[in-house]
């Protein structure tokens, strides 16, 4: 059985722990553990692991969805508190991120992530036996399924351009019950990674998909066009957070039976 406790969310469903615009995730499985993601700017991952009885000295993998702040800020901790566990992420990860229509806030990346050991997860690697971390192609991303809106990121040239979510990462878990897809913020599209999943794994169904789907930027006009995308792969559970949004997880439970928000505290089992 593989295990996943959600560590930080933008909500809490048990008490004692913090909440905060931010996203990580406590893998267990019979192979091992990882760490998805490690949080936002507020630093809660040390305080939310500690009180999930989780000893951050014990985590083996720690692997990043992408670069922006909210799922890496506590990145530092991390490497101080276990600093012999493995770093993942895609090689794009270092790209300095920018957010904000003027394109003027830090948004992520830059020289501290080029500094690091990481290894590479282009176009797949197995982190672990049961977990397989892999990007999806620029050209097999369908754009309808894209959102770039006040995301940027900057060139070699210092030139700051829309950001291509070059860095964007996701795991597929072989469970007990069969396939599941954990996201960070699907920034590569959710339907694109489903089908990438189908085309590349052979995967032809899904036990659960959980994580950041980032419908909270498509617009309600345009969730006909998601929804159908979605209903053409069989999925029997999902877990969706962090940049959902309510209206976007509300229009899930309007089309599939099993939807539920996993909050902070919230685990599941594959």
């Amino acid at each position: 059985m593989v295990k996943a406790t959600i560590v930080v969310d933008n909500f809490c469903q048990k008490q004692g722990l913090y909440a905060e615009w931010g996203y990580s995730m406590f893998i267990e499985t019979p192979s091992g553990n990882l760490l998805w993601d490690t949080g936002g700017i507020l630093h809660v991952l040390e305080h939310n692991l500690r009180t999930l009885g989780i000893n951050p000295a014990s985590v083996q993998n720690i692997a990043l969805s992408h670069g922006h702040f909210d799922h890496t800020s506590g990145l530092i901790d991390m490497l101080r508190l276990a600093p012999g566990a493995a770093l993942w992420a895609s090689e794009n990860v270092a790209r300095t991120r920018w957010g904000d229509p003027d394109a003027s806030r830090a948004g992520g990346g830059g020289a501290l992530f080029a500094a690091l050991p990481v290894r590479k997860v282009e176009p797949y690697a197995e982190i672990l036996p049961e977990v397989i971390a892999f990007t999806v192609p620029q050209d097999e991303r369908d754009p309808r399924f894209l959102n770039h809106d006040n995301m940027f990121e900057e060139t070699s040239a210092g030139d700051k351009i829309h950001d291509t979510f070059a860095d964007d990462v996701s795991l597929l878990i072989k469970g007990e019950r069969g396939w599941s897809v954990v996201l960070g913020c699907a920034h590569a599209g959710l339907p694109n990674i489903l089908r990438y999943v189908e085309k590349t794994f052979g995967v032809t169904s899904f036990d659960t998909i959980t994580g950041g789907t980032h419908l909270c930027g498509a617009s309600c006009d345009a969730y006909p066009i998601w929804m159908a995308a979605l209903r053409e792969v069989p999925v029997k559970r999902w877990r969706v957070n962090h940049c959902t949004g309510f209206r976007a997880a509300a229009e899930l439970a309007r089309h599939f039976p099993d939807v539920d928000w996993a909050g902070a505290g919230s685990v599941l089992t594959f």
